[in-house]
């Protein structure tokens, strides 16, 4: 009997694709050729041996970080998530071993990394999910990984990174050489070799510190000792930034508590009167709510931002 071994050069090249199962390992592709001739008038037929080829295990994983962006972090916050995607790009059930490596052009390591299986494929991590160090799948099959970390307390620069490497190795091969075989090895005794990545499959996700943060906080005051039907009230609304560096799209939206009227007018930015029509200034009145669009804002350690917003209902 003769094998099929996939490891030729053109077809590792072509191995490529995330789903690149093609024919399952342990397969035997059985040919057997038929005849037929004629003599005295008479047909005759025949088959000839049966020849057998048998496909050997290819192995090769794909990992894939998920996340659109860095995901935002600030020093000394736990259980952060980043995502990954694991696809088994053999031809052949497999087993791969999981493990986190910090990434050496790293700003920063991270603390307590730990990888979780998406055990109830809703793509987001909660609690139904399980700490793995391995896992199994099918040809073509695919999981999602979560790599939960805890980021150390300390004073970071907004921007700082912290690259982490999850790593994938197959436990049937993995030497991380594309054709190096492993005699009986695979499913059925069939060899195994490692495919197009060596049998490894690795990706890079990434934590952005973000030490700026937005503080808004809200306040009245009341034109009368008492509150009753006709009492003016005046909401302060106080933006401030923590932190050093910048924001864009920061908007402002209050809308009118039930049992009130905006006193039209009434709406100012830093004292300054902004009017109630959509129009060219920053501010407007629609729909019952206030908004105040104050764009991009940026702080340093020596020039800070703060905008006072303030406006008038009556009670009804």
């Amino acid at each position: 009997m003769n094998k099929i071994v996939p490891y030729l050069l053109a077809f590792l090249l072509l191995s490529v694709n995330a789903n690149a199962k093609g024919v399952e390992a342990g397969t035997d592709i059985t040919n057997v050729a038929t005849l037929e001739y004629q003599m005295d008038g008479n047909l005759h037929t025949a088959n000839s041996n049966s020849v057998v080829d048998r496909v050997d295990q290819l192995i090769d994983v794909n990992v894939i970080w998920q996340d659109a962006a860095p995901i935002l972090v600030g020093g000394g916050e736990s259980g952060r998530v980043l995502t990954y995607k694991l696809t088994n790009t053999g031809n052949g059930k497999d087993k791969f071993t999981l493990t986190h490596i910090n990434d050496t052009n790293s700003d920063f390591n991270i603390n307590n990394p730990r990888i979780y299986v998406d055990s109830n494929n809703n793509g987001i991590y909660d609690g139904a999910d399980l700490l793995v160090s391995e896992i199994e799948l099918e040809a073509d099959g695919s999981s999602v990984l979560f790599l939960m970390s805890d980021i150390p307390a300390g004073t970071y620069v907004n921007g700082d990174q912290s690259k982490n490497i999850i790593e994938a190795i197959s436990r049937t091969g993995g030497s991380g050489v594309t054709g190096t075989i492993y005699t009986g090895a695979g499913i059925n005794g069939v060899d195994a070799v490692d495919g197009f990545n060596g049998g490894r499959g690795k990706a890079t996700g990434i934590y952005e510190i973000n030490s700026m943060n937005v503080k808004i906080t809200e306040s009245l005051s009341t034109n009368t000792s008492e509150v009753f039907t006709g009492t003016i009230i005046t909401y302060t609304i106080l933006v401030a930034l923590e932190g050093t560096g910048s924001v864009d799209a920061l908007v402002i939206s209050d809308a009118m508590p039930v049992g009130t009227s905006y006193i039209a007018g009434s709406l100012k930015l830093d004292g300054i009167g902004l009017s109630d029509a959509n129009d060219s200034d920053i501010g407007s009145f629609a729909s019952n709510e206030i908004l105040v669009n104050l764009g991009s804002a940026s702080q340093s350690s020596t020039v800070p931002y703060s905008k006072t917003i303030t406006f008038q209902v009556r009670i009804d």
